[in-house]
């Protein structure tokens, strides 16, 4: 009868690990980006819409990436999340979950992005930069304040620059 029971232990602890192995791990989910979550109210989804280049910061192509930084400084990775960047000539319009991009523009799909939040209250800011071999160039900042609920994100690359970009996108209840 020992024996027995030995056999059943041995085998129920075997399969409490096939189980364990056989179901991935869940990622916990980052921080929200910008406020205090205890003392806030609910979670808002920063969703990335598109983003369109017009003219380019140099010739050919513009090697882009996007990035969310935090109220309390933290840098993500926000677009491509392999930390690479995308090849972009001017007229290109990446979209991610949905298109605003103008007539007589090559759409793209962009992919995965990486998805953050955020609370009512809470800032961050998103940036879009150029990667050359002198230097990064920054192509467009976009500070951010959630206000609470559907708020549009709406930005363009200042005037006078050489170079034009826009992004759009919105957060919505996460």
């Amino acid at each position: 009868m020992n024996n027995i029971l030995s056999r059943v232990g041995t085998l129920a602890a075997g399969l409490t690990l096939v189980a364990a192995l056989a179901s991935p791990a869940q990622a916990a989910e980052p921080p929200a980006l910008g406020a205090d979550t205890a003392a806030a109210g609910p979670l808002l989804k920063i969703v990335f819409g598109s983003l369109q280049a017009f003219d380019l910061e140099e010739s050919g192509e513009d090697e882009i990436r996007v990035r969310i930084i935090g109220q309390n400084g933290a840098e993500y990775i926000g677009w491509p999340t392999n930390g690479d960047e995308a090849d972009t000539k001017a007229g290109t319009c990446w979209v991610w979950e949905y298109s605003v991009c103008t007539a007589g523009s090559t759409e793209r799909a962009a992919g995965a992005y990486k998805s953050q939040t955020t609370v009512a209250g809470g800032s961050f800011t998103i940036e879009v930069w150029e990667d050359d071999y002198i230097g990064d160039d920054l192509l467009l900042r976009i500070p951010v304040t959630a206000t609470g609920g559907y708020q549009e994100i709406d930005a363009y690359s200042p005037a006078g620059k050489g170079f034009s970009y826009r992004f759009r996108g919105h957060l919505e209840p996460a």
